[in-house]
């Protein structure tokens, strides 16, 4: 792993622990902490490519806890909802981290964009259906992207046409936002949280991704 995917790595694992013991696993955690014997808490990381590469596992080590990783690359959220009771609610999480928004915004790719309104919509959704087995959830933002070298796979002009880049990612930062907070959520601002470490080190996203 490169020296900036793991400043990156260790943001997001550092912000979504804190959250965790926080809001989601506070009584749980003490428990275990004094009884070996006890139920580990299981939680479900849903998402897409940066799911998928492993801050789970990183999860699990520094809190104790089990953790199941349900990213597909790729992944928008209405790809996810189509698999989310297999690879979610069949587990019976305690805990659901969720984190889209990546892939939603691909206007350059009809099949895979997924809408604003939409994106809110299915985030409402996965949220009902955890809550529906007493599961908690904890949401995330979609992180910065580095422009350059995602313009290097994805037609630089249709996100132009769009309002740009950085536009699309605030819309669907924000969208997260208004649905955690309407909904009662528990929110990681993970875009905020890079971008507050980008800023203390004088960098941008192209000097990390």
């Amino acid at each position: 792993m490169s020296t900036s995917i793991k400043i990156v790595f260790s943001t997001t694992v550092t912000t979504l622990a804190l959250v965790l013991i926080g809001f989601a696993l506070p009584a749980s955690l003490s428990a275990q902490t004094n009884d070996s014997s006890s139920q580990k808490q299981k939680v479900v990381c849903f998402g897409d490519s940066i799911t998928k590469r492993g801050y789970p596992n990183a999860l699990q080590q520094l809190l104790n806890i089990d953790t199941i990783n349900s990213g597909v690359a790729g992944n928008s959220t209405a790809q996810a909802l189509r698999r989310m009771s297999k690879d979610v609610l069949d587990h019976k999480p305690d805990v659901v981290v969720i984190f889209f928004g990546t892939n939603d915004l691909r206007v350059d790719a009809p099949k895979v964009h997924v809408s604003v309104k939409d994106y809110s919509a299915n985030l409402k959704t996965m949220i009902d259906n955890c809550r529906a087995q007493q599961a908690k959830v904890i949401l995330c933002t979609l992180p910065p992207i580095n422009s350059e070298k995602f313009f290097e796979r994805h037609d630089k002009e249709t996100f132009v046409a769009a309002g740009g880049i950085d536009a699309s990612i605030e819309n669907y930062r924000m969208t997260a936002t208004k649905v955690a907070l309407a909904n009662s959520v528990p929110l990681v601002d993970l875009n905020r949280a890079w971008w507050e470490y980008f800023r203390r080190h004088n960098l941008q996203p192209e000097d990390l991704l």
